[in-house]
């Protein structure tokens, strides 16, 4: 019977694993473990995703439209978090939560 054999590259361990979304059962690990593995690859490669907005005819200009907003939110996004680090920093600075300066 052949053995599996681990391939050369560390991303992969197995040479089965290297095209689509396949996993190979290692040793020793448990149906659960096989089936979490399974499901990060699936959330990772991106195609339940492509599946859901493939699933309607999209119009270019929507398909701008909609990318325009995501980025917008984005950076709006990046923005608050900037926001809240520089409160939390000047908290840190000025004492605790609870003081006041006047």
């Amino acid at each position: 019977m052949n053995k599996i054999k681990p391939a050369q590259n560390k991303k992969h361990y197995y040479t089965e694993e290297q095209s689509g979304i396949c996993v190979v059962r290692r040793q020793d690990e448990t149906v659960e473990d096989l089936i979490r593995r399974f499901k990060k690859r699936y959330s990772k490669s991106g195609i339940s995703k492509e599946v859901r907005q493939n699933l309607y005819f999209e119009k270019p200009s929507q398909k701008r439209r909609r990318k325009k907003m995501q980025s917008i939110r984005n950076i709006e996004k990046e923005k608050n978090k900037e926001n809240k680090i520089k409160e939390q920093k000047g908290r840190f600075f000025r004492g605790t939560k609870g003081d006041k300066d006047d």
